[in-house]
Formats: C-alpha cells, structure tokens, sequence
C-alpha cells in the first residue's frame, strides 16, 4: 500500500500501487475493482432541478458505471431487512440510512448523498475493501460511501442501526456508523477533506474544495427534518 501526503493539509491518501496508467487527476487507479461500478444515491420522491443537476454531473464523470437512483416511495420487497422498521423512522434522513446500508448490502456499489456534488471520479477508489471519509475529528459521515457486497460493516450497521431505531436519526445513523467503522483494517477512512472539505457548520461553497477532494457536501441538514 502506498501512502501519498498532501502537505498542504497534511491528508494523507491511501492508493494500492499497480502498473497502469495515470487517471486524469494523477493518481494510481485501483485494479481490479473491489466495489462494483455502481453510482448509488436515495432521494425523496421529489427533488429540486439543483440536486438533478449535481446528480447529473456526478454520472457524468462516471461512463460505464451503472447509475441507481432509488427513489421514494421504496420498493420493500427490494428491501427486506429493513422494510419493517421503515414506519419507525423519524425523518426522511433516518430512513435513507437504512436504505442506503441495505442496497450496498445486497449490490455495493459508491453511495452519494443527493446534496453532494463530486468533482472528479472515484475510479481510484473502488480497489479499497471499502471506503468512507471523516466529516471531523469525531464523526465518520455516511454521505459518501464504498463497498462490496456484503461487507460486515454493512451487517453490523443495519443490526444495530435497526436496534437503536427508537433512539432518533443521529443516535441511529451517524453516530452508529462511527462506532461501527472506527478502528478496523477492512475499510479505509479518508480525512475530511477527501469528501467534506467544508464541515456542516460552514456554509459550504466550491472555494471549499481542495485538489484532493472528490466531492463537497452541501449538508441540507434533513436529519432536522
């Protein structure tokens, strides 16, 4: 494994070194693919023209990739460990939590929030075990995501994210997923800059994103909702 640091904010970036040529950004693409080529997002039954057109740049950028739009109302019969407990959710975010554990249970692929907007492809991720960012220095953010199928951190996330389901979206989502991924060797985190150069208490703008980040969460906060 190479590890390359980016002086300017001391990120470190974490790339499997191969023998293939350079991807336009400069680095090593990961082969072969660990996490199927499939561009994933879960969104509401209607969206804005704002969130289509960050949607429609983020596939873009991903030719020959399957794009997956799973949108409400779910199908629960594509769903059933977490279909049951989908009345229990208390906001649109909490169920899109559960969504989104259980489509890359089932197929993986890279998950995207749809209020995040990607500036460059993810091509030389998807040889990781699997991948996801710190949002900061306490909190592992599930907006952007990498996996295989059936990757025991999806198992042990939907358990205890179904366990604590009564306990509210944070409790249930975020603050799970933190304790789940912290401290194992089979998915690697990326700092924060790698997909959330700027954090949720900032307004979140392009000046934001540095020239290793491959996306900018805009943070529309529907965990409020």
């Amino acid at each position: 494994m190479a590890v390359f640091l980016c002086p300017e904010s001391g990120a470190v970036r974490l790339f499997e070194e191969v023998r293939r040529e350079k991807s336009p950004d400069g680095c090593e693409p990961l082969q072969p693919s660990v996490i199927p080529r499939r561009l994933v997002r879960v969104v509401p039954e209607h969206t804005t023209a704002q969130v289509e057109t960050w949607w429609a740049g983020a596939t873009a950028l991903h030719p020959g990739w399957e794009h997956v739009t799973r949108r409400q109302p779910h199908d629960p019969d594509l769903f059933p460990r977490t279909a049951p407990y989908w009345p229990d959710c208390e906001t649109g975010a909490q169920l899109a939590d559960l969504v989104r554990a259980e489509e890359l249970w089932h197929w993986g692929g890279v998950y995207i929030d749809s209020d995040v907007e990607v500036f460059k492809p993810f091509d030389n991720l998807v040889g990781l075990p699997a991948f996801a960012g710190w949002e900061d220095g306490k909190r592992v953010c599930n907006a952007v995501l990498g996996f295989p199928p059936h990757h025991p951190v999806l198992r042990d996330f939907l358990d205890l994210a179904i366990e604590r389901r009564h306990h509210g979206t944070e409790a249930a989502g975020v603050a799970t997923f933190t304790e789940i991924v912290t401290g194992r060797d089979d998915v690697v985190l990326l700092p924060p800059d790698a997909f959330y150069p700027a954090h949720w208490s900032e307004e979140a703008h392009p000046s934001k994103v540095k020239p290793w980040s491959w996306t900018l969460h805009y943070w529309a906060k529907s965990w409020h909702a």
